[in-house]
C-alpha cells in the first residue's frame, strides 16, 4: 500500500480541538504514513493562532511536509479547502473537519484506502459518522436528496448495530471525513465560492462528480466520531439558519433540472434531531 497522502484541516478559534486531531495525524508517521499536511487557519484570534503556531513549530518534523497558512480573514470551508486542492502533492486527499475524534491507530484509514483501491471509479470514500457523545447512534452514512433538493443524512438517529457494515454508493457525504482521489477532484474542479463560507459546497461537489461518472461511497465498517457544527458556531457574521437557507436555495436553483434523477430519499426520510427519533432499523 502506498501510504502517501495530503491532509486538509481547517481551524477557526478552536485550537485545542484542532490540536487533538493534529496529534492523531502526527502519530500516523510511526505506522509508515507519509503526510503532507495543509493546515489553514481562517482568521482566529491571536491567542488561538499562537497555540497552533507553537504546535506546528514543535511537530513539523513528524510530517513529510507541513504547510501552515494563517489567513487574516475567514476563507470559509470553500476557500480553505480549495487551497489544499491547489497545493496537494499526493494522489490521495484526506479532508477532515477539526471536530472529528480520530481513532488511536490507522486501521480506519487503511480500510478507507483499500475501499478506494477496490473501486476504480470511486472519487470519495467516507466512513459512517457517529455522534461523539453517543457513538452508538448514527449521525450519517452519506447524504440523500429529495426530488426538490432537500438534504437528508442517511440513517441519522439509528442504532449503529442496526446498520450493515458494508459499502454503499450515495449521492453525497459530509466533508467531515473524506478520502478523495485527486484525479477526480481535478476533473470537476474546486468547491464553488457561491457556497461560501460553508453549507452545500460538499453536496454540490459530489453532484458534479456523480454527473461526471464518479462514485461517492460510504464504507459503513468504519465509524468516526463527529462533534458536529463546531465551525458554524464560530461564524458569527453568518447566522447558521440564514446561511443554510441561502445556500440551499442556491443549490436547488442550480440543479433544478436534474434533481428528480438524483433523488434517493423522500421528505419523510429527513431526520435532524436524533433525540426525538432514535430508530432501530436500517432505512438504506
Amino acid at each position: 500500500m502506498n501510504k502517501q497522502i495530503t491532509v486538509s484541516l481547517l481551524n477557526i478559534d478552536e485550537a485545542a480541538m484542532t490540536i487533538e486531531v493534529l496529534d492523531k495525524l502526527a502519530a500516523l508517521s510511526s505506522e509508515g504514513w507519509q503526510l503532507q499536511l495543509i493546515l489553514v487557519d481562517n482568521g482566529s484570534q491571536p491567542g488561538q493562532l499562537r497555540l497552533l503556531q507553537d504546535w506546528n513549530f514543535a511537530n513539523k518534523g513528524r510530517f513529510e511536509e507541513l504547510l501552515f497558512i494563517a489567513s487574516s480573514r475567514n476563507l470559509g470551508c470553500t476557500g480553505g479547502r480549495n487551497l489544499a486542492f491547489k497545493l496537494a502533492s499526493k494522489d490521495r486527499l484526506l479532508i477532515l473537519d477539526n471536530d472529528v475524534v480520530l481513532p488511536q491507530d490507522s486501521a480506519w484509514l487503511q480500510t478507507l484506502w483499500q475501499t478506494l483501491d477496490s473501486n476504480p471509479r470511486a472519487s470519495i470514500v467516507a466512513p459512517m459518522l457517529v455522534f461523539a457523545d453517543r457513538p452508538d447512534i448514527v449521525q450519517a452514512t452519506g447524504i440523500g436528496l429529495t426530488d426538490r433538493g432537500r438534504v437528508g443524512y442517511i440513517n441519522r438517529g439509528r442504532s449503529t448495530k442496526s446498520v450493515r457494515q458494508d459499502v454503499i454508493e450515495v449521492i453525497a457525504t459530509p466533508t467531515a471525513c473524506w478520502l478523495m482521489r485527486k484525479e477526480a477532484q481535478e476533473q470537476v474542479g474546486l468547491f464553488l465560492e457561491m457556497f461560501h463560507p460553508v453549507q452545500y459546497e460538499d453536496v454540490d461537489l459530489c453532484v458534479r462528480l456523480h454527473l461526471t461518472g464518479w462514485k461517492t461511497l460510504c464504507d459503513r465498517s468504519v465509524q468516526i466520531k463527529h462533534i458536529e457544527n463546531v465551525t458554524t458556531r464560530n461564524l458569527k457574521e453568518y447566522p447558521f439558519a440564514r446561511l443554510t437557507v441561502r445556500n440551499g436555495m442556491t443549490f436547488r436553483e442550480k440543479w433544478a433540472k436534474v434533481l428528480p434523477q438524483l433523488a434517493t430519499i423522500g421528505q419523510d426520510d429527513i431526520v435532524w434531531d436524533p433525540s426525538s427519533s432514535i430508530q432501530s432499523t436500517e432505512k438504506y
